[in-house]
């Protein structure tokens, strides 16, 4: 996975997740680190296999969990968006990486929409569609702490059990 391993090594991206982590320290809710965007990545990747999705590889399937979130920190700063601004920040990383265009293209359009949640749209793609729900199956609800104050709790997919 050598456009992956890019990412992981680009020090743009490294920063974002730094950011992230920056922006969090005292959240008691779901956090926005490595270990969240290698979960939904892996997730990701798990359910393209699933849904027979030929057409998306194992590295667009892990760029677009990898990246999802690199935004995250300024919408706790700014109030942006952070799908959208996540996948304006992933362009250059993607690039750095090696990705075609319809490669960045399909990886941006998932990571700016990951956050909505009609499946029924016909715009969405199917890595769009992937990440969405890899990004809600990788929380561990049920074994949360802040889970009694959790405004999304009831709605969460692992609120009762791991999922993948």
């Amino acid at each position: 996975m050598k456009k992956v391993n890019a990412i992981l090594n680009n020090p743009v991206y490294l920063d974002h997740i730094e950011k992230n982590i920056g922006e969090e320290k005292e959240r008691s809710f779901c956090r926005h680190h490595f270990d969240h965007l290698l979960d939904v990545a892996r997730i990701t990747y798990i359910l393209i296999l699933e849904e027979g999705n030929p057409f998306i590889s194992r590295e667009m399937s892990y760029a677009a969990g990898l990246l999802h979130d690199i935004g995250r920190w300024n919408e706790y700063r700014e109030g942006v968006d952070h799908a959208s601004y996540s996948a304006e920040l992933a362009e250059p990383i993607l690039t750095e990486a090696g990705f075609t265009a319809a490669e960045k293209g399909l990886i941006k359009k998932a990571i700016s929409e990951h956050r909505l949640k009609d499946e029924s749209s016909k715009h969405r793609s199917p890595l769009s569609l992937a990440l969405s729900r890899a990004d809600s199956f990788s929380r561990l609800c049920y074994r949360c702490e802040a889970s009694k104050m959790c405004r999304k709790f009831d709605r969460q997919p692992t609120r009762n059990s791991l999922k993948y």
